[in-house]
């Protein structure tokens, strides 16, 4: 049991935002005409997950998990805990410990309730990244 970032999480393939990159002067390189060349960009950990979610349920989940923005490791509360136990100081000027909890025990039970919810594996791998980052080990 590791701490590092997003470590624990396992998305699969998940490269390529299905944008292409733009070629504007048609030159085969992808440079815009100022000569700048426009790289794409890879999708963030939270539009991979919310992609995956299929029920609202899970995608409530991950939007409360992942903000948009977060500059702290893959941008989830999870990374922020490690970050915060991990220096002493709040992310982002409050506390992600309680609010990790809370959402491990939210995705626990809506799991015991319904042993067969369609995003049970997308669950399961959310909270044992909350379990692994509050030091509660996953399984």
């Amino acid at each position: 049991m590791g701490g590092g970032v997003g470590e624990g999480l396992d998305f699969g393939n998940t490269w390529g935002s299905g944008r292409l990159p733009i070629d504007a002067d048609g030159d085969g390189n992808g440079s815009v005409p100022d000569g700048n060349a426009h790289q794409p960009t890879a999708p963030s950990t939270r539009d991979t997950l919310m992609s995956e979610a299929t029920t609202d349920q899970a995608r409530n989940i991950v939007g409360e998990l992942y903000r948009e923005g977060a500059g702290v490791g893959d941008g989830g509360t999870a990374d922020a805990i490690r970050e915060e136990l991990a220096s002493g100081e709040a992310v982002g000027g409050r506390s992600h410990v309680r609010k990790g909890r809370e959402r491990l025990r939210q995705i626990e039970r809506i799991l015991r309730r319904n042993p067969n919810h369609p995003d049970r594996e997308l669950l399961e791998r959310l909270a044992n990244d909350l379990r692994d980052a509050l030091g509660l080990g996953g399984n």
